[in-house]
């Protein structure tokens, strides 16, 4: 039945309580959200044949999600993925932040917004707003900041994301968000046949800290181009490099843009067997496309096991590590000005089983 429902889910590690939020449309398609990090938790979209999957993968609790995949589904912030040396540069000023991944900082350190819970308010039949209020010095970062994050799940199972952000001093901010995604349905094996098609011609090549190295380089002719649709396995245990490190595929890609900061076509996703696609759009500059390369085996919603390289993210943001590197696109968010981006995920179908398109 078209509507919200709200149900309990469970606590948190420290024993916070949790609740999740399930939003149905028109045609039994449904997005589920938790105040717990304001992530996703589900969504449960049709196949060719009209049967209904959900396509993330998550846990039935709160604190499931804190042992087992911290940022399944979560918002990420203040700053989405690396900085190195856990530290940045601004106004003359050297801020010192947790480092959590090595020397670096990772995903807004080791308490981010995936680890909050946020305040819910339902907006609409088919909308629910999460805000949280960042302390000064929360994780190292300056300026108090207020946070709204607005997920709509739409009638053509469109989940509409949209972000704002406002701080009382200059600061830096790059969020995202971080779900899995599975098209054959979470638990259900592999996405290396997957097939994925990038809207970009270059990409950020990392260094052995998987941070950015400060280089530009062209993905024709590389394991790195995915300008035409492709499965995600066809390369990816090819000897190279960038590869190597990352054990598969863990890069930020540049996206094409016409005009700065229009929403525009990121990425289409298909999934041959069950029809699944998802198409992304996104105001950001680029996007980190992961291949699931460092999932350990566990058991998720419903007791599916997920294991190495059973999903994939496709996570809209400025680039990592972006303070550091001047040609960069810059996070810096001033006093008082408003931070705004928007990123849709559309699910769809594709009817030709033959060609997975």
């Amino acid at each position: 039945m078209k509507g919200i429902e709200i149900k309990s889910f469970g606590n948190t590690w420290d024993g916070r309580k949790a609740l999740c939020w399930t939003i149905t449309n028109g045609s039994g398609a449904q997005l589920s959200l938790t105040d717990f990090g304001a992530r996703i938790t589900g969504i449960c979209v049709p196949d060719r044949d009209g049967r209904m999957e959900d396509v993330v993968l998550g846990f039935d609790t709160a604190e499931e999600f804190t042992q087992k995949g911290r940022y399944f589904g979560t918002t990420v912030g203040r700053y989405a993925n690396r900085l190195a040396g856990a530290s940045f540069r601004l106004n003359g000023s050297v801020y010192k932040l947790y480092a959590n991944k090595g020397t670096n900082s990772l995903h807004g350190g080791k308490s981010g917004f995936d680890d909050k819970i946020w305040k819910a308010d339902i907006t609409g039949e088919d909308s629910i707003r999460f805000t949280y209020e960042s302390e000064d010095g929360e994780e190292g970062y300056p300026g108090k900041m207020d946070v709204t994050v607005c997920y709509r799940f739409t009638e053509e199972n469109e989940v509409e994301i949209t972000y704002r952000a406002v701080s009382d001093k200059d600061t830096i901010i790059n969020l995202t968000n971080h779900a899995f995604y599975n098209l054959k349905g979470h638990g259900n094996g592999s996405i290396l046949g997957h097939k994925l098609k990038l809207y970009s011609s270059f990409f950020t090549p990392v260094n052995a800290d998987m941070v950015p190295d400060g280089s530009i380089l062209p993905v024709k002719g590389t394991v790195m181009d995915f300008t035409g649709l492709h499965p995600i396995g066809e390369q990816i245990d090819k000897t190279d490099e960038q590869l190597r490190l990352a054990e598969g595929y863990d890069h930020n890609f540049i996206l094409q843009k016409e005009e700065r900061g229009s929403l525009s076509k990121a990425a289409e996703v298909v999934e041959p067997e069950s029809g699944r696609t998802m198409t992304v759009f996104t105001d950001q500059p680029g996007i980190q496309f992961y291949s699931g390369n460092l999932m350990k085996p566990c058991t998720g919603k419903g007791g599916r096991e997920y294991g190495k390289r059973d999903a994939f993210c496709l996570e809209a943001q400025c680039f990592p590590n972006s303070m550091e590197v001047t040609h960069f696109p810059t996070p810096v968010l001033r006093a008082n000005d408003t931070y705004e981006q928007k990123t849709v995920y559309r699910f769809g179908i594709c009817r030709d089983k033959e060609k997975g398109e």
